[in-house]
């Protein structure tokens, strides 16, 4: 399953031996770095965008939230996991809450690194097929029924 996968990492100092990216590189068929929030919203808004994104808290133009949003904005679901430098119960449902897929602090063991990416492919994934499968609106009915709307007769005195 994760030789499909495609990740984004987003780091303003990328570091050839960053434990996270060379971790991830034995479970994506393709890793892009990204170093802000500008560079992300290219990758994330492409044609084929990444499946899964690891930010950092804080980028050059941004932080984990804005890596957040602009992940919401992007052509197929993706799921944002903030990769936080220590431990921080409050911060982590903070970005739980807000959407992100999952909350982590480096170093992960490789079994827990590879159920983080297991997990947030397969849910990527999963969501794609959900979203690919599902018919368009039948926009000359929604206009229709707009329409309708419009006519009817209104009570009179009666607030919208």
């Amino acid at each position: 399953m994760t030789e499909n996968l495609k990740a984004l990492l987003v780091q303003a100092r990328p570091d050839p031996s960053d434990e996270l990216r060379l971790a991830l590189e034995e479970q994506f068929r393709e890793i892009r770095i990204a170093k802000n929030c500008g560079e992300a919203a290219m990758a994330l808004w492409s044609d084929r965008p990444p499946h899964v994104v690891f930010t950092e808290v804080q980028l050059p133009d941004g932080n984990w939230a804005d890596v957040l949003t602009l992940a919401g904005k992007a052509s197929a679901p993706v799921n944002v996991i903030v990769v936080a430098p220590h431990v921080d119960v409050n911060f982590y449902i903070q970005t739980i809450e807000r959407g992100a897929f999952d909350f982590i602090v480096p170093p992960l063991s490789a079994p827990e690194l590879l159920h983080v990416v297991r997990t947030a492919g397969e849910s990527a994934l999963t969501r794609r097929r959900v979203q690919a499968s599902t018919p368009p609106p039948d926009l000359p009915a929604l206009l229709a029924l707009g329409e309708e709307r419009e006519n009817e007769p209104t009570v009179a005195g009666a607030e919208d």
